[in-house]
Protein backbone atom coordinates (compact mmCIF):
# COMPACT_ATOMS: atom_id res chain seq x y z
CA UNK A 1 0.00 0.00 0.00
CA UNK A 2 1.07 3.58 -0.92
CA UNK A 3 1.93 5.57 2.11
CA UNK A 4 1.90 9.47 1.55
CA UNK A 5 3.28 11.18 4.04
CA UNK A 6 1.99 15.20 3.54
CA UNK A 7 3.93 17.51 5.20
CA UNK A 8 1.97 20.17 3.88
CA UNK A 9 -0.45 21.93 5.96
CA UNK A 10 -3.98 21.55 4.54
CA UNK A 11 -6.65 24.14 4.71
CA UNK A 12 -10.74 23.80 3.72
CA UNK A 13 -13.27 26.06 4.37
CA UNK A 14 -16.41 25.27 5.90
CA UNK A 15 -19.44 27.09 5.68
CA UNK A 16 -20.94 28.75 9.10
CA UNK A 17 -23.59 30.94 9.47
CA UNK A 18 -24.83 33.74 6.41
CA UNK A 19 -21.54 36.06 6.72
CA UNK A 20 -17.95 34.36 6.71
CA UNK A 21 -16.45 31.01 6.20
CA UNK A 22 -14.60 29.61 9.06
CA UNK A 23 -10.82 28.23 9.11
CA UNK A 24 -10.51 24.57 8.95
CA UNK A 25 -7.19 22.66 8.89
CA UNK A 26 -5.71 19.06 8.87
CA UNK A 27 -1.83 18.61 9.44
CA UNK A 28 1.01 17.88 12.13
CA UNK A 29 1.94 21.51 12.09
CA UNK A 30 -1.57 23.32 13.31
CA UNK A 31 -3.75 22.31 15.78
CA UNK A 32 -6.87 24.33 16.94
CA UNK A 33 -7.29 26.05 20.55
CA UNK A 34 -10.29 23.57 21.32
CA UNK A 35 -8.46 20.47 20.72
CA UNK A 36 -8.43 17.93 23.40
CA UNK A 37 -3.71 18.11 23.24
CA UNK A 38 -4.47 22.11 23.54
CA UNK A 39 -6.42 21.82 26.80
CA UNK A 40 -8.07 25.17 25.67
CA UNK A 41 -6.13 28.52 24.70
CA UNK A 42 -5.36 31.52 25.81
CA UNK A 43 -5.48 34.73 23.26
CA UNK A 44 -3.79 37.92 23.83
CA UNK A 45 -3.24 41.20 22.07
CA UNK A 46 0.42 40.56 22.99
CA UNK A 47 1.16 37.26 21.95
CA UNK A 48 -1.94 36.07 20.21
CA UNK A 49 -3.36 32.89 21.14
CA UNK A 50 -1.53 29.42 22.91
CA UNK A 51 -2.38 26.39 24.31
CA UNK A 52 -2.85 26.09 27.97
CA UNK A 53 -1.42 22.70 27.79
CA UNK A 54 2.11 24.12 27.89
CA UNK A 55 1.62 28.29 27.07
CA UNK A 56 3.65 28.54 23.83
CA UNK A 57 2.14 26.30 21.49
CA UNK A 58 0.41 28.42 19.21
CA UNK A 59 -3.05 27.57 18.30
CA UNK A 60 -5.50 28.62 16.11
CA UNK A 61 -9.08 30.27 18.20
CA UNK A 62 -12.47 28.96 17.59
CA UNK A 63 -14.38 31.04 20.26
CA UNK A 64 -11.16 32.05 22.33
CA UNK A 65 -10.45 35.35 20.65
CA UNK A 66 -13.86 36.86 21.50
CA UNK A 67 -12.42 39.01 24.06
CA UNK A 68 -9.34 40.13 21.95
CA UNK A 69 -11.12 40.56 19.00
CA UNK A 70 -8.20 41.26 16.78
CA UNK A 71 -6.19 39.74 13.99
CA UNK A 72 -3.13 39.11 15.74
CA UNK A 73 -5.59 35.75 16.50
CA UNK A 74 -5.37 34.12 13.32
CA UNK A 75 -3.00 32.16 11.01
CA UNK A 76 -1.51 34.68 8.51
CA UNK A 77 -3.79 35.77 5.45
CA UNK A 78 -7.21 34.95 8.06
CA UNK A 79 -8.70 37.78 9.39
CA UNK A 80 -10.78 37.19 13.00
CA UNK A 81 -14.72 37.98 12.83
CA UNK A 82 -16.29 39.45 15.49
CA UNK A 83 -19.72 38.07 14.65
CA UNK A 84 -19.02 34.27 13.96
CA UNK A 85 -16.23 34.46 16.45
CA UNK A 86 -13.79 32.96 14.39
CA UNK A 87 -10.38 33.16 11.81
CA UNK A 88 -12.03 33.63 8.14
CA UNK A 89 -10.40 34.57 5.23
CA UNK A 90 -12.74 37.16 4.12
CA UNK A 91 -10.76 40.33 4.80
CA UNK A 92 -11.70 41.94 8.44
CA UNK A 93 -10.00 44.86 9.51
CA UNK A 94 -10.06 44.89 14.14
CA UNK A 95 -11.35 47.39 14.94
CA UNK A 96 -13.29 48.49 12.32
CA UNK A 97 -12.65 51.45 10.38
CA UNK A 98 -14.05 54.84 10.93
CA UNK A 99 -16.50 56.15 8.04
CA UNK A 100 -13.86 57.86 6.15
CA UNK A 101 -11.57 54.88 5.59
CA UNK A 102 -11.78 51.68 3.69
CA UNK A 103 -10.50 48.00 5.21
CA UNK A 104 -7.52 47.08 2.37
CA UNK A 105 -5.02 44.36 2.33
CA UNK A 106 -1.56 45.39 2.62
CA UNK A 107 1.25 42.92 2.67
CA UNK A 108 -1.66 39.90 4.16
CA UNK A 109 -2.60 42.72 7.05
CA UNK A 110 -5.24 43.80 7.41
CA UNK A 111 -5.44 48.41 7.00
CA UNK A 112 -8.02 50.73 7.41
CA UNK A 113 -6.83 53.11 4.52
CA UNK A 114 -8.34 56.86 3.94
CA UNK A 115 -11.60 56.71 0.68
CA UNK A 116 -10.39 59.11 -1.22
CA UNK A 117 -13.44 58.95 -2.89
CA UNK A 118 -14.99 60.54 -0.36
CA UNK A 119 -12.86 63.77 -1.33
CA UNK A 120 -13.15 64.03 -4.84
CA UNK A 121 -13.71 68.14 -6.07
CA UNK A 122 -12.07 69.53 -2.90
CA UNK A 123 -9.30 71.81 -2.07
CA UNK A 124 -7.56 73.17 0.88
CA UNK A 125 -10.16 75.90 1.13
CA UNK A 126 -12.58 72.49 2.42
CA UNK A 127 -9.98 72.92 5.34
CA UNK A 128 -12.05 73.73 8.40
CA UNK A 129 -10.20 72.75 12.12
CA UNK A 130 -12.39 71.56 14.63
CA UNK A 131 -11.81 74.14 17.75
CA UNK A 132 -12.18 72.41 21.37
CA UNK A 133 -11.89 75.67 24.11
CA UNK A 134 -11.68 73.56 27.43
CA UNK A 135 -11.02 75.56 30.53
CA UNK A 136 -7.13 73.65 30.72
CA UNK A 137 -6.44 73.18 27.61
CA UNK A 138 -7.52 73.72 23.92
CA UNK A 139 -7.45 71.27 21.18
CA UNK A 140 -7.57 71.48 17.34
CA UNK A 141 -8.42 68.91 15.06
CA UNK A 142 -8.48 68.23 11.16
CA UNK A 143 -9.50 65.27 8.97
CA UNK A 144 -6.73 63.12 8.31
CA UNK A 145 -8.25 61.77 5.41
CA UNK A 146 -9.40 65.18 4.00
CA UNK A 147 -5.46 66.06 4.67
CA UNK A 148 -3.98 63.21 2.81
CA UNK A 149 -6.30 63.13 0.09
CA UNK A 150 -5.60 66.76 -0.92
CA UNK A 151 -1.72 66.12 -0.57
CA UNK A 152 -1.30 67.47 3.07
CA UNK A 153 1.12 65.48 5.14
CA UNK A 154 -1.13 64.76 8.34
CA UNK A 155 2.11 64.09 10.38
CA UNK A 156 3.45 67.57 9.93
CA UNK A 157 1.24 69.95 12.53
CA UNK A 158 3.15 72.33 14.64
CA UNK A 159 2.22 75.47 16.16
CA UNK A 160 4.12 78.44 15.71
CA UNK A 161 6.93 77.30 18.45
CA UNK A 162 8.16 74.49 16.59
CA UNK A 163 9.42 72.42 20.14
CA UNK A 164 8.43 69.23 21.27
CA UNK A 165 5.26 69.57 23.17
CA UNK A 166 4.47 72.41 20.74
CA UNK A 167 4.47 69.23 17.46
CA UNK A 168 2.78 66.44 19.33
CA UNK A 169 0.13 65.54 17.43
CA UNK A 170 -1.94 62.40 17.07
CA UNK A 171 -5.03 61.02 15.74
CA UNK A 172 -8.33 60.36 17.67
CA UNK A 173 -12.00 59.29 16.12
CA UNK A 174 -14.77 61.64 16.37
CA UNK A 175 -18.44 60.98 15.32
CA UNK A 176 -16.85 58.21 13.37
CA UNK A 177 -14.05 60.40 11.61
CA UNK A 178 -10.09 59.80 11.75
CA UNK A 179 -9.36 63.41 13.19
CA UNK A 180 -5.34 64.53 13.70
CA UNK A 181 -5.44 66.73 16.51
CA UNK A 182 -3.06 68.91 18.25
CA UNK A 183 -3.02 70.58 21.91
CA UNK A 184 -2.39 74.36 23.15
CA UNK A 185 -2.77 75.13 26.31
CA UNK A 186 -4.41 78.75 27.13
CA UNK A 187 -1.52 80.49 28.90
CA UNK A 188 0.39 83.49 27.40
CA UNK A 189 3.31 82.73 25.69
CA UNK A 190 2.74 78.88 25.61
CA UNK A 191 3.70 77.72 22.17
CA UNK A 192 4.05 80.90 20.00
CA UNK A 193 0.01 81.76 21.90
CA UNK A 194 -0.84 85.38 21.56
CA UNK A 195 -2.90 86.67 24.30
CA UNK A 196 -5.23 89.69 24.15
CA UNK A 197 -7.93 91.23 26.43
CA UNK A 198 -10.89 93.45 26.27
CA UNK A 199 -12.73 94.75 29.04
CA UNK A 200 -14.92 91.21 29.87
CA UNK A 201 -12.66 88.60 27.85
CA UNK A 202 -9.16 87.17 27.49
CA UNK A 203 -8.26 85.70 23.87
CA UNK A 204 -5.72 83.08 22.72
CA UNK A 205 -4.36 82.89 19.07
CA UNK A 206 -2.24 80.60 17.61
CA UNK A 207 -1.02 79.35 14.20
CA UNK A 208 -0.86 75.40 13.44
CA UNK A 209 1.44 75.01 10.22
CA UNK A 210 0.59 72.09 7.90
CA UNK A 211 3.18 70.64 5.85
CA UNK A 212 2.96 68.44 2.57
CA UNK A 213 3.73 64.91 1.63
CA UNK A 214 7.01 64.20 0.06
CA UNK A 215 5.73 63.43 -3.54
CA UNK A 216 7.25 64.14 -6.63
CA UNK A 217 3.98 66.35 -8.03
CA UNK A 218 3.24 68.87 -5.60
CA UNK A 219 -0.29 70.12 -6.04
CA UNK A 220 -0.86 71.91 -2.71
CA UNK A 221 1.11 74.61 -0.77
CA UNK A 222 1.75 74.24 2.54
CA UNK A 223 -1.06 75.59 4.57
CA UNK A 224 -1.18 77.82 7.83
CA UNK A 225 -4.50 78.05 9.99
CA UNK A 226 -5.07 80.68 12.36
CA UNK A 227 -7.21 79.36 15.69
CA UNK A 228 -8.26 81.06 18.64
CA UNK A 229 -10.24 80.76 21.86
CA UNK A 230 -12.09 83.13 24.19
CA UNK A 231 -13.16 82.93 27.94
CA UNK A 232 -14.29 84.93 30.15
CA UNK A 233 -12.14 86.86 32.19
CA UNK A 234 -12.90 85.87 35.72
CA UNK A 235 -10.67 84.90 38.70
CA UNK A 236 -9.91 81.51 37.36
CA UNK A 237 -8.98 82.73 33.42
CA UNK A 238 -7.20 85.90 34.58
CA UNK A 239 -4.91 83.77 36.67
CA UNK A 240 -4.21 80.66 33.57
CA UNK A 241 -3.44 83.63 31.69
CA UNK A 242 0.00 83.77 33.43
CA UNK A 243 0.21 87.69 34.13
CA UNK A 244 4.10 88.20 34.51
CA UNK A 245 3.67 85.67 37.63
CA UNK A 246 5.56 85.95 40.91
CA UNK A 247 5.82 82.61 43.18
CA UNK A 248 5.84 81.84 46.96
CA UNK A 249 5.20 78.07 47.83
CA UNK A 250 3.28 77.39 51.33
CA UNK A 251 2.37 74.13 53.01
CA UNK A 252 -0.37 73.45 54.72
CA UNK A 253 -1.82 70.99 56.81
CA UNK A 254 -5.35 69.06 56.95
CA UNK A 255 -7.03 66.11 57.09
CA UNK A 256 -6.81 63.66 54.31
CA UNK A 257 -3.47 63.50 51.05
CA UNK A 258 -3.50 65.89 48.44
CA UNK A 259 -1.99 69.23 46.34
CA UNK A 260 -3.92 71.90 46.48
CA UNK A 261 -2.84 75.08 43.37
CA UNK A 262 -3.95 78.61 44.86
CA UNK A 263 -3.41 81.90 43.49
CA UNK A 264 -3.96 85.43 44.36
CA UNK A 265 -4.12 88.43 41.49
CA UNK A 266 -5.24 91.89 42.47
CA UNK A 267 -7.98 93.58 40.15
CA UNK A 268 -9.30 97.23 39.21
CA UNK A 269 -12.89 96.11 39.16
CA UNK A 270 -15.24 94.91 41.62
CA UNK A 271 -16.69 92.03 39.11
CA UNK A 272 -12.83 90.69 39.24
CA UNK A 273 -12.48 91.11 35.28
CA UNK A 274 -9.77 93.57 35.10
CA UNK A 275 -6.32 92.17 36.27
CA UNK A 276 -3.90 94.62 37.42
CA UNK A 277 -0.67 94.28 35.15
CA UNK A 278 2.73 95.16 35.66
CA UNK A 279 3.03 98.63 33.29
CA UNK A 280 -0.10 99.83 35.94
CA UNK A 281 -0.08 102.41 38.51
CA UNK A 282 -2.90 102.47 41.43
CA UNK A 283 -3.14 105.73 42.84
CA UNK A 284 -3.01 106.19 46.95
CA UNK A 285 -6.46 105.77 48.31
CA UNK A 286 -7.87 104.31 45.15
CA UNK A 287 -9.33 100.55 45.57
CA UNK A 288 -7.25 97.76 45.08
CA UNK A 289 -9.37 93.89 45.00
CA UNK A 290 -8.19 90.93 45.49
CA UNK A 291 -8.87 87.46 45.15
CA UNK A 292 -7.71 84.51 46.13
CA UNK A 293 -8.78 81.12 44.51
CA UNK A 294 -7.81 77.01 45.19
CA UNK A 295 -8.05 74.81 42.88
CA UNK A 296 -8.90 71.78 45.15
CA UNK A 297 -10.66 68.57 43.67
CA UNK A 298 -12.90 68.27 46.89
CA UNK A 299 -14.94 71.12 46.55
CA UNK A 300 -17.44 69.09 49.47
CA UNK A 301 -15.08 69.35 51.63
CA UNK A 302 -13.03 72.49 51.69
CA UNK A 303 -13.26 75.81 51.48
CA UNK A 304 -10.38 78.97 51.26
CA UNK A 305 -10.15 81.25 54.04
CA UNK A 306 -7.53 84.23 54.50
CA UNK A 307 -6.80 84.72 57.86
CA UNK A 308 -5.23 87.93 58.04
CA UNK A 309 -3.06 90.84 55.52
CA UNK A 310 -0.82 93.14 56.55
CA UNK A 311 1.81 95.39 55.33
CA UNK A 312 5.41 96.56 55.92
CA UNK A 313 8.16 98.31 54.60
CA UNK A 314 10.97 95.47 54.34
CA UNK A 315 9.93 91.93 54.66
CA UNK A 316 11.07 91.99 57.73
CA UNK A 317 7.33 90.30 59.13
CA UNK A 318 8.10 91.15 62.60
CA UNK A 319 9.27 95.51 61.70
CA UNK A 320 6.83 97.31 64.22
CA UNK A 321 5.94 99.61 61.54
CA UNK A 322 3.13 97.33 60.23
CA UNK A 323 -0.17 97.96 58.93
CA UNK A 324 -2.73 95.40 59.25
CA UNK A 325 -5.14 94.76 56.67
CA UNK A 326 -7.17 91.91 57.95
CA UNK A 327 -7.21 90.59 61.09
CA UNK A 328 -8.99 87.37 61.87
CA UNK A 329 -10.44 86.77 58.51
CA UNK A 330 -12.03 90.52 58.86
CA UNK A 331 -10.61 93.83 58.27
CA UNK A 332 -8.86 95.09 60.99
CA UNK A 333 -10.07 98.74 61.02
CA UNK A 334 -6.37 99.73 61.68
CA UNK A 335 -5.82 102.82 59.72
CA UNK A 336 -6.26 101.14 56.46
CA UNK A 337 -10.30 100.55 54.84
CA UNK A 338 -11.04 97.47 53.62
CA UNK A 339 -13.86 95.40 53.18
CA UNK A 340 -14.30 91.36 52.88
CA UNK A 341 -16.49 90.17 50.01
CA UNK A 342 -16.18 86.61 50.19
CA UNK A 343 -13.97 84.30 53.00
CA UNK A 344 -14.80 81.12 54.30
CA UNK A 345 -17.26 80.59 52.36
CA UNK A 346 -16.49 78.87 49.20
CA UNK A 347 -12.41 77.93 47.72
CA UNK A 348 -12.59 81.95 46.60
CA UNK A 349 -11.47 84.39 48.92
CA UNK A 350 -12.06 87.89 48.05
CA UNK A 351 -11.92 91.38 49.91
CA UNK A 352 -10.60 94.73 48.67
CA UNK A 353 -9.04 97.65 50.86
CA UNK A 354 -7.80 101.31 49.61
CA UNK A 355 -4.48 101.78 48.71
CA UNK A 356 -1.45 102.78 50.46
CA UNK A 357 2.43 103.08 50.85
CA UNK A 358 4.93 104.10 53.65
CA UNK A 359 6.99 107.58 53.45
CA UNK A 360 9.98 107.59 51.95
CA UNK A 361 9.79 103.78 51.24
CA UNK A 362 10.88 102.47 47.77
CA UNK A 363 8.22 99.03 48.50
CA UNK A 364 5.52 98.30 50.18
CA UNK A 365 5.55 93.94 51.16
CA UNK A 366 2.08 92.72 51.88
CA UNK A 367 2.10 89.39 53.56
CA UNK A 368 -1.12 87.64 54.11
CA UNK A 369 -2.02 84.39 55.29
CA UNK A 370 -3.85 81.61 53.85
CA UNK A 371 -5.91 78.30 55.06
CA UNK A 372 -8.18 75.37 53.53
CA UNK A 373 -10.71 75.14 56.50
CA UNK A 374 -13.19 72.22 56.81
CA UNK A 375 -16.41 72.83 55.83
CA UNK A 376 -17.26 71.20 59.04
CA UNK A 377 -15.90 73.85 61.21
CA UNK A 378 -16.88 77.13 61.80
CA UNK A 379 -15.19 79.41 58.57
CA UNK A 380 -16.76 81.99 58.43
CA UNK A 381 -17.04 85.07 60.27
CA UNK A 382 -14.22 87.33 62.41
CA UNK A 383 -11.92 85.01 64.61
CA UNK A 384 -13.07 82.00 62.75
CA UNK A 385 -11.86 79.30 65.41
CA UNK A 386 -9.49 77.24 63.33
CA UNK A 387 -9.36 73.39 63.06
CA UNK A 388 -6.08 71.74 65.33
CA UNK A 389 -5.79 69.31 62.22
CA UNK A 390 -5.87 72.20 59.76
CA UNK A 391 -2.25 73.80 58.93
CA UNK A 392 -1.76 78.12 57.97
CA UNK A 393 0.55 79.17 55.28
CA UNK A 394 2.14 82.50 55.32
CA UNK A 395 2.87 84.29 51.79
CA UNK A 396 4.98 87.74 50.93
CA UNK A 397 4.76 89.56 48.34
CA UNK A 398 6.83 92.99 48.05
CA UNK A 399 5.28 95.92 46.02
CA UNK A 400 7.61 99.09 44.58
CA UNK A 401 5.55 102.42 44.24
CA UNK A 402 6.45 105.65 42.99
CA UNK A 403 5.73 108.63 45.68
CA UNK A 404 5.73 112.26 44.13
CA UNK A 405 6.51 114.05 47.50
CA UNK A 406 5.76 117.55 45.42
CA UNK A 407 2.21 116.61 45.13
CA UNK A 408 -0.73 115.82 47.74
CA UNK A 409 -1.55 112.23 49.45
CA UNK A 410 -4.20 112.26 46.65
CA UNK A 411 -2.06 112.17 43.30
CA UNK A 412 0.68 109.41 44.76
CA UNK A 413 0.88 106.71 42.82
CA UNK A 414 1.63 103.33 43.60
CA UNK A 415 3.22 100.87 41.49
CA UNK A 416 1.48 97.53 41.44
CA UNK A 417 4.71 96.16 39.34
CA UNK A 418 6.24 93.77 42.24
CA UNK A 419 10.18 92.88 41.72
CA UNK A 420 9.09 90.58 38.57
CA UNK A 421 5.25 91.48 37.60
CA UNK A 422 1.91 92.74 38.22
CA UNK A 423 0.30 91.86 41.60
CA UNK A 424 -0.50 87.83 40.36
CA UNK A 425 0.84 85.35 43.05
CA UNK A 426 0.69 81.34 42.61
CA UNK A 427 1.68 78.97 45.05
CA UNK A 428 1.18 75.69 45.94
CA UNK A 429 -0.38 74.32 49.37
CA UNK A 430 0.01 70.50 50.63
CA UNK A 431 -2.19 68.96 53.28
CA UNK A 432 -1.67 65.97 54.82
Amino acid sequence: MLVLHVLLLVAALMQKGEAYTCYSYTGANTILCSDATCGGGSCTLANGCACNSDGVTTCVPTTECASVADNICCPTGYYWSPSDKCCTATLICNPACTNDKICTNVSSVATCGCNTTLYSGQNSSSLSPTINCGSSVITVSVSQCLLESLGYDSSSFQLNNNSASCTNAYTQTTNNQSMMTIQALPQTGWCGNVMTTDSSKVYYSNVLHIGIQNKSVITVNPVNLTFSCSYNLTIQTSLAGGFNTSTNTVNLTASGVGSVTTTMAAYWDAQYTQPIQSSDTVPVGSNVYIGVIANAGDVNTFVLRTESCYATPDNNVNNVNKAVILSGGCPANQGITAQVKDNGGSLESRFQFSSFAFQGQPLVYITCTVRLCNKNTTCTGCNAARDADTGLGVLQVPISFIDDYGNSASSTAVSWTLLTGSLLVFFSMKFF
